[in-house]
């Protein structure tokens, strides 16, 4: 399967997307710092879940280095939040968002674990 007809790939794919609209509209002072750093990260995201794709020997690895990035997109998230970047509603739909993906992150991880 292309790794972008994956649900957990379409599903980043969206989130960044979202996220990359919000951050266009930070105040220049967390633009190129907070906002700059969460794009970066997110686009990382797509690698991982690519290389996970690609090398089922290598899988678990690949999946665990989505994770730790992965948490610190979410870490950005919450420091955007806690600078009042975000509205409410963009926590809730980030937050519901990161949700999804990180439980078919998990179950793909277990999968691989215990084939």
């Amino acid at each position: 399967m292309i790794a972008n007809e994956l649900k957990v790939y379409r599903d980043t794919y969206d989130l960044v997307n979202k996220v990359i609209d919000i951050q266009m509209k930070f105040p220049r002072l967390y633009k190129f710092t907070i906002g700059q750093k969460l794009m970066n990260v997110g686009l990382d995201l797509f690698e991982y879940i690519q290389l996970a794709n690609m090398f089922k020997e290598s899988r678990c690895r690949h999946l665990n280095g989505f994770v730790v990035k992965f948490e610190l997109f979410k870490t950005l998230i919450r420091m955007s939040a806690d600078k009042k970047l975000l509205t409410l509603k963009q926590q809730a739909d980030i937050a519901r968002m990161t949700n999804c993906i990180g439980k078919q992150v998990s179950a793909w991880k277990n999968a691989t674990v215990y084939p």
